[in-house]
């Protein structure tokens, strides 16, 4: 099965990890946006959106440890706090010193462990389709169906379970959105989903990282999102957060709406201008 990413380049991490990612403009003294993206997702998941900012940016994406081309390691917790160590390390590593960090879903809950344990690393920071809470009941439940669904099943099977409940159900592309997050889903690690479920199942509630940062922050939310309401989104705020809700997106606003995410975070950049070198 073919692995789907868009990396153009590796970094190995101290424990000799290595950590894949794309980046636009190595060479270029431009504004520095980096995309995490979300739970049996890769770098792919932007393959719409970072085009349209590598007008005005240097758009850097990782495939996260056990996704995409990125190495994978058997550990029973995939720590969030320790992956957020993972990106400082590699960003570190690559002589990236400040940047806009954007979080999709997991990407999200890792953002907000960097901008807890480094604000200083980053300019300004957001989540898409993400949240600051901590999980529910409810979803600590769905956390272990997850473990065990990929202990029984595969995660092949986890995955066709998973993807159609990101994507609006009414979206006109809906078909062909699926089979393309499916198809970069398949490259999870079995190690990876059930790491990061327990991963994301132990977070902690970190709304005050946003409600307390003297930092720029993004909240972008999917009108039609079935797995992270608009309420949940916005739920940690300042009275400097912007906050944004595409009316035609679902879980998967770089896939549904590429064109509106790029405008918003476009607009975000240029009038936080001020913070980024």
């Amino acid at each position: 099965m073919k692995t789907q990413t868009m990396s153009n380049n590796s970094f190995t991490l101290k424990n000799g990890l290595t950590i894949a990612y794309y980046d636009s403009a190595p060479d270029k003294q431009l504004p520095v946006v980096v995309l995490l993206h979300g739970y049996c997702g890769s770098s792919s998941y932007f393959q719409e959106l970072t085009p349209l900012l590598e007008r005005s940016c240097r758009v850097i994406t990782p495939d996260l440890i056990g996704h995409g081309a990125s190495a994978s390691y058997e550990q029973v917790t995939y720590a969030l706090q320790e992956q957020a160590q993972f990106m400082i390390e590699w960003l570190d590593g690559i002589a990236v010193s400040s940047a806009v960090m954007l979080g999709h879903s997991l990407g999200g809950y890792i953002t907000l462990a960097v901008a807890e344990q480094k604000p200083s690393f980053l300019s300004a920071f957001g989540l898409l389709h993400s949240t600051a809470l901590p999980d529910s009941e409810q979803a600590k439940q769905n956390r272990e169906q997850a473990i065990r669904t990929v202990q029984e099943q595969g995660v092949q099977s986890f995955v066709d379970g998973l993807v159609p409940k990101l994507i609006a159900a009414d979206h006109p592309q809906r078909t062909a959105l699926i089979e393309i997050a499916s198809a970069i889903g398949y490259s999870t690690t079995a190690a990876a989903v059930s790491g990061y479920a327990r991963g994301m199942k132990e977070r902690p509630d970190r709304t005050l990282v946003i409600e307390e940062t003297s930092l720029p922050v993004l909240l972008i939310s999917g009108a039609k999102d079935a797995i992270v309401s608009s309420e949940n989104t916005f739920a940690g705020r300042n009275a400097s957060t912007e906050c944004h809700i595409i009316a035609e997106a679902g879980h998967m606003g770089m896939l549904e709406a590429p064109q509106q995410l790029a405008a918003i975070i476009e607009k975000f950049i240029s009038t936080k201008g001020e913070t980024i070198d």
